[in-house]
Order: structure tokens, then C-alpha cells, then sequence
């Protein structure tokens, strides 16, 4: 399928969430929790409620899943997935490691990922086939080992408390740098070859539609925590620089998961 008429208009709407999204950041918002206790704020709802309203004018026969107002037409054979702020907790704290993420699916699939950084500047577009990096192509690393390697994850609490404290324990000793740089950020870097493993315990599929036709264009190699395609909120999701590293973060995973 030719994706190019779906990556131009899905610029622009990174264009139209990241204008609003900038304007705001750095200022005092009203915050509210929802029932799981994840924060939001009132331009977490006005960024989705600018992209559906874009997306309606231009695609009225298409369906829209997002995290704050719900889905319609979901069934439809087109569907725009949203996540107007993925990392809220560091959009409030004034952190610029979240972003915007909005996804495509042709029947059921992902086909078209944007990750956009509005304060940096930086915008990641992937459709399975290549990846850029505003607007240029790139590559993940060609790490093949543990050894030395970047590990980022959005929580590590989660890591730990679902899928085994002495799994987590040792992948992260495996690895020369851990950090929580997460959230959508991390898919970035693991993209752009900074980073080498991502790593997150659970994902709705607002989360993770955008990210995958990202991760594929780059040449990621991505399962869920078993290894298989249980890719979302039940089998969470690990991203890896090269197919030999990611048997590896798998099998120290498995290894270890009920020590």
C-alpha cells in the first residue's frame, strides 16, 4: 500500500498538536487522575479533541481510537490511533521526554507511526518499510551484545513488579547504562540508534500503534515479554537494536523469570 498521502497528513497533524502542545509546556495546568491514577490535564484533552476534529474533516469515513475521548467507527478499515501527551507525568514536571503519538491501522494493522517531540523539535515518521528522523533516514544500532549496551524503560517499577524483580535485576546489571528516559522518547532513541533496548511491562494500544511501523521502518526487532506478538496491555512490549541482542534480553528474561 502507498503510504506517502497518510505520512504528509500525518505531519500535519504533528504540526497541529505540537503548535498547541508548545504554547503550553513549562506553564501551570490543572491536573486530574484517572481511575488508574494516571494524571491528565486539560491540554491532554485539547490535543485529541484538534486532532479528531482534523482528522474528521479530512477522512469522515474513517475511525479514531484515542485515550481521552474513546473510540468511533473502530471497525472502519481505516483507523487513527491517538495519544495526544504519551509521558503526562513528565509533560507536568516540565521534562521534555514525552510526546505525541499518533498511529494508523489498515485493517487492524499498523501501517503509518508519527513520535513527535514538540519542545526538542524532533519527530520520528515510520511506515514498517523506513524510519526518519526529521525527515531523514535512519537506522538502529547494530549492537549484537548485552555487553555495553543502552537500557531504558518508561517505569522500571512495572518491569519488576510484573514480570520478575530478578529478571529485571539482571538485565539491568547487563547493561552499561539504564535509565527511565521512557515513554515514547526512548522508542526515539532506540531508533536513532542511541539507545539499544526499550523495554515496557504494559501498553494500551494508543501507546504502541504509532510505534511499531517506527520500529519496523528502523529495523527493530520487537516482541512481547514472551517473545511472541501478545504485543499491549497483557504481554507489554521489549524493543531491541538487532535480532541477536534481543534473544539475548529474551532469554535472560526467561531465565530468571521465576527466580
Amino acid at each position: 500500500m502507498d503510504t506517502d498521502n497518510f505520512k504528509i497528513f500525518i505531519n500535519e497533524l504533528a504540526d497541529i498538536s505540537g503548535e498547541y502542545i508548545a504554547k503550553s509546556f513549562g506553564k501551570n495546568v490543572g491536573v486530574d487522575f484517572k481511575c488508574d491514577n494516571s494524571p491528565v490535564t486539560e491540554i491532554d484533552r485539547n490535543t485529541e479533541l484538534l486532532l479528531r476534529e482534523r482528522i474528521q474533516q479530512k477522512f469522515p469515513t474513517h475511525g479514531i481510537i484515542g485515550e481521552e475521548f474513546g473510540n468511533v467507527n473502530e471497525n472502519a478499515e481505516f483507523v487513527w490511533v491517538l495519544d495526544p501527551i504519551d509521558g503526562t507525568k513528565s509533560f507536568i514536571t516540565k521534562v521534555p521526554l514525552f510526546g505525541t503519538l499518533i498511529g494508523l491501522q489498515y485493517c487492524g494493522k499498523p501501517i503509518v507511526g508519527v513520535i513527535d517531540q514538540p519542545i526538542l523539535k524532533e519527530r520520528i515518521v515510520g511506515d514498517c518499510k523506513t524510519c526518519t528522523f526529521n525527515g531523514k533516514q535512519v537506522r538502529t544500532s547494530q549492537r549484537t551484545s548485552v555487553d555495553g549496551m543502552t537500557l531504558l524503560t518508561s517505569d522500571s517499577r512495572y518491569c519488576a513488579d510484573l514480570h520478575g524483580h530478578k529478571a529485571w535485576k539482571e538485565l539491568e546489571n547487563s547493561a552499561a547504562i539504564s535509565r527511565t528516559w521512557g515513554d515514547c522518547y526512548g522508542y526515539m532513541l532506540l531508533c536513532r540508534g542511541l539507545a539499544h533496548v526499550m523495554c515496557d511491562a504494559l501498553l494500551e494500544v494508543w501507546d504502541f500503534t504509532a510505534l511499531l511501523p517506527a520500529l519496523a521502518g528502523a529495523g527493530a526487532s520487537f516482541s512481547d515479554w514472551n517473545g511472541g506478538n501478545n504485543i499491549g496491555h497483557d504481554g507489554g512490549l521489549i524493543a531491541s537494536c538487532t535480532p541477536e541482542l534481543h534473544k539475548q534480553v529474551l532469554d535472560i528474561i526467561k531465565i530468571n523469570q521465576n527466580l
